[in-house]
């Protein structure tokens, strides 16, 4: 199976619930994750590795504005992109929980400028063929079983000449053997780092997590072939492979075959850009103007739906999507249905 099972999306959206209800409300129902101040703490740090990051992919003379981000989160990465950098666009993510937290976090943050966020299916997104210049996500990729299916629904919806950056995904580490679970991720109570721990951990450990005891997908087993062939889409490929002690090689091929060989042994992180064949258009459309109908797209066709107070309308096919909090639900029948009853039951879809 090469695609997030539906088991996995459940999993991810009842951990944000609980994740948005404990940092946001209070709630605490998680005991060994981040309290408010603790993730707030986190997410500066992310916020500023995004603003060098996509600061530098600009100085290269590439596109930002309008953008997609996939995987967006409480939209703290958004954030940055429409108060910091100055782009507009379009924040995605499966959860409706982390997307209405946005308003907690520009509050807590100081931001005025919200992205559209469109809660979603990344196995298919709702926005039109060619239609953002864009398109990018962090630590996103690794929670499906294989990344090529996310990528090429990402290069779909990318215009032609338009950008694609890939940033902390994890690739596999052949010198590895799971011998024991070893500190959770983002845990709040995790024991202190040791050199000797470490060590350790990194050759013996399996990675732990409050996610996969939800059921979302952890993966950091993805091969370097695996990553070459989703990747490999694009006409203009600059995509590096980080190991251990700062060590980079080119995901293909490019600096020398021993730094490959060491990321092949000790694994790591990716990160890098793809440029789409083609010639940009002249007017890039406005973000509202990307969004599509699912329940066209169930039909073969790509038919745009128009933003109004109370959520998006198609007008080819009649249907109707709610708006809730600010965050647009945009999902075909049966998915709908299956992950958001209770919004489904606010829907018009058409058959």
């Amino acid at each position: 199976m090469d695609r997030q099972p539906s088991k996995a999306q459940k999993g991810e959206i009842e951990f944000r619930r609980k994740l948005a209800a404990q940092q946001v409300s209070g709630v605490r129902s998680l005991e060994d994750e981040f309290d408010g101040p603790g993730i707030t703490r986190i997410l500066e740090d992310r916020m500023k590795k995004t603003r060098d990051e996509i600061s530098r992919i600009r100085a290269r003379g590439m596109p930002i504005s309008p953008y997609l981000e996939i995987g967006a989160e409480r939209c703290q990465r958004s954030l940055v992109m429409e108060n910091d950098l100055g782009a507009e666009g379009l924040a995605a993510d499966l959860s409706f929980d982390m997307l209405k937290s946005c308003g907690h976090y520009m509050s807590v943050f100081g931001k005025s400028k919200s992205p559209l966020r469109v809660c979603c299916d990344a196995n298919a997104l709702p926005f039109l063929s060619g239609s953002i210049p864009f398109v990018f996500c962090y630590q996103t990729l690794h929670h499906f079983p294989d990344p090529g299916p996310i990528v090429a629904e990402m290069n779909r919806v990318l215009s032609p000449g338009g950008y694609f950056s890939v940033n902390e995904e994890p690739f596999m580490k052949v010198l590895h053997f799971g011998l024991y679970k070893g500190r959770k991720i983002y845990a709040q109570n995790a024991p202190p780092p040791g050199k000797l721990r470490d060590t350790l951990d990194f050759f013996f450990s399996e990675s732990d997590c409050n996610e996969v005891a939800h059921g979302v997908i952890e993966n950091d087993r993805i091969t370097l072939g695996t990553w070459r062939r989703a990747l490999a889409v694009f006409a203009e490929k600059d995509f590096k492979l980080r190991t251990i002690k700062g060590i980079e090689a080119d995901l293909f091929g490019a600096g020398g075959l021993w730094r490959l060989a060491a990321a092949w042994l000790f694994g790591g992180e990716i990160r890098g850009v793809g440029r789409k064949a083609g010639v940009p258009p002249a007017v890039p459309r406005l973000p509202a103007e990307s969004l599509a109908c699912p329940a066209c797209a169930e039909r073969g066709k790509e038919s745009p739906v128009r933003l109004d107070v109370s959520g998006a309308s198609c007008a080819v096919c009649g249907s109707r999507f709610p708006s809730e909090d600010g965050v647009l639900f945009l999902f075909a029948r049966d998915k709908f249905v299956e992950l958001y009853p209770e919004m489904f039951l606010k829907a018009d879809l058409k058959a």
